[in-house]
């Protein structure tokens, strides 16, 4: 399993909007649930600068994670449009191994239904 790591930093006065995007029914979620790989998420505000944001999204493996954005290019490019005005920056931390991922009851995220 990878987890791909990255840090947004919002436009004042935007981070409900932001939330509403990346949040698990936001639209960015809802593209990834399109790919079976797609395992989930983790969305984090920093506690002590409210613009700030990390967002971990969990794939199984990283080739269906690259099939996923080539095949849904259109859509990705027409959501990154939509976050580039929420957003001052984005910074991508890195693509990691997950490890001691804590289990998840029911069906994986890119299962469920809005």
């Amino acid at each position: 399993m990878i987890a791909i790591v990255w840090q947004f930093e919002t436009r004042p006065g935007r981070e409900k909007e932001f939330e509403q995007f990346y949040g698990v029914d936001g639209d960015w979620t809802a593209v990834n649930r399109h790919s079976r790989s797609y395992l989930g998420s983790s969305f984090m505000r920093d506690q002590s600068r409210a613009t700030r944001y990390l967002v971990v999204e969990y794939w199984s493996e990283m080739l269906v994670y690259e099939q996923h954005k080539t095949y849904r290019s259109d859509e990705i490019a027409t959501l990154d449009q939509r976050r580039n005005e929420l957003v001052d920056s984005v910074e991508p931390l890195g693509v990691f191994t997950a490890l001691d991922v804590p289990d998840r009851d029911g069906p994986t995220w890119s299962q469920r239904r809005r």
